[in-house]
């Protein structure tokens, strides 16, 4: 529910004797690292360097836009895959300059999809295409079915509109319109009416939750394929296929000119993961650069324990490296890395209070958001779980977790509206610490 990660190649970093350009550069300012570059023949294409910042800028706007990631689970995974987008951006600068096509005569050359391309597609898709089939139409709906028959013989004689503008004010009868229902969207009660072979436009349709008139404005079956190039699927489709023929030109020049797109180390598992490397050929690849032969590890590089961690659940062999597992999760939490992703695997191996308080604490963080943006059914169980765990807490021997229980379980239940339950526990957390201050 949590987990954000997947929303969003290679080896080492620069050394100043292979690249003493940038290796000057950074002479220059301290600042300036390098994350990522394209290799050919050994050495970094002209122009293909990218630097943090260069990274920073584009991951911001993932911010921006998702809010955040988990540090050590999320981010890592979001900024190989921005380097990943920024080297394709770059091989295609790179070829497209080789043609002296610029990028948008490049793309446009090795990404048309033409009109006998599609039916070609068509008639080897039909039957998946004929699922995407649509309807447009407007409806009234009625709280008796005896209203809902008098307008449907009305709307028969005098037309749908016509019959809408002659009912009475004191009419209680509701009216909408759709654009484009596909039938894969549409309840079972109303596939039928909707999407059967009815010679009348105006339909009617009674259910438990209303007595319907349909008017069917438009009804795109997609059985052929002069209806499907006439439907908004047709250029939807063809934009894929298009995207899909581009991004499999780039695969190949990548081979046939035998480049390579190199990232820094610490991005170096997180790429392979990013590219799409089965992850049981990355465990064989990388599981020893990480553990040695009795599961000790042998590094603590918190994003590279992180991405070791992702493929082995990626490949869902957690019990054939379940010492590797654990301690990897626990070496991330000793570094200091507490968050919920991480508290959240860890508690499979430790119960202990304190792991426990900073679980729920944490949980109760997401908990307040999804409740203070409407969510709260979807989370019900999560928040019910979470309630009883601090309650628990909340009678620990240990003074600080348990005012740290009563401090959650009043917001908690302060955002939930129950300001008796709230109070109460504020009560007892004042009693425990009289200078605690609420927010």
């Amino acid at each position: 529910m949590f987990n954000l990660r997947r929303v969003f190649s290679f080896l080492v970093l620069l050394s100043v004797v292979l690249f003493p350009v940038i290796a000057l550069s950074e002479q220059q300012s301290n600042e300036v690292k390098i994350v990522g570059y394209l290799e050919k023949d050994g050495k970094a294409l002209e122009g293909s360097q990218i630097t943090e910042s260069d990274v920073e800028a584009i991951y911001q706007a993932y911010l921006d836009y998702y809010g955040s990631f988990d540090h050590i689970f999320e981010e890592p995974y979001v900024k190989a895959l921005v380097i990943d987008q920024i080297l394709r951006d770059r091989f295609i600068k790179y070829l497209s300059e080789k043609e002296g096509l610029n990028i948008e005569e490049f793309e446009e050359k090795y990404s048309e999809v033409s009109d006998e391309d599609m039916a070609a597609y068509y008639d080897e898709n039909r039957e998946e295409i004929m699922k995407e089939q649509y309807v447009d139409f407007d409806y009234a709906v009625f709280e008796t079915q005896e209203e809902a028959t008098s307008f449907y013989e009305l709307a028969q004689k005098l037309g749908f509109e016509k019959a809408l503008e002659s009912l009475p004010e004191t009419s209680t009868h509701e009216t909408d319109t759709y654009e484009g229902l596909k039938k894969s969207e549409t309840g079972d009660a109303f596939i039928d009416i909707l999407f059967g072979k009815y010679e009348n436009k105006v339909r009617l349709h009674s259910t438990e939750n209303g007595n319907f008139v349909f008017y069917i404005r438009n009804l795109n079956d997609l059985s052929t394929f002069e209806k499907f190039k006439n439907s908004p699927l047709y250029a939807e489709v063809q934009s894929n296929l298009s995207q899909n023929k581009f991004q499999k030109y780039i695969e190949e020049k990548v081979n046939s000119e035998k480049v390579n797109y190199v990232a820094a180390k610490e991005y170096e598992i997180w790429a392979k993961i990013v590219r799409g490397v089965p992850a049981e050929e990355i465990l064989s690849q990388h599981i020893k650069d990480v553990f040695d032969s009795t599961g000790n590890l042998t590094t603590e590089e918190p994003w590279t324990i992180s991405a070791i961690l992702t493929v082995i659940e990626d490949a869902k062999l957690q019990d054939e490296f379940s010492k590797e597992y654990e301690n990897g999760i626990r070496k991330l939490y000793d570094l200091g890395n507490k968050s919920f992703l991480i508290l959240a695997r860890l508690r499979q191996y430790d119960n202990s209070e304190k792991v426990s308080i900073e679980y729920n604490v944490e949980l109760s963080k997401i908990l307040i958001s999804y409740i203070e943006n409407g969510d709260t059914l979807s989370v019900m169980q999560y928040i019910y779980n979470n309630l009883m765990e601090l309650e628990s807490l909340s009678r620990s021997s240990d003074s600080l977790i348990r005012q740290t229980a009563l401090e959650y379980l009043y917001k908690m239940y302060k955002v939930l509206g129950d300001d008796e339950a709230a109070e109460k526990y504020l009560e007892q957390l004042k009693n425990e610490n009289p200078n605690y201050k609420e927010e």
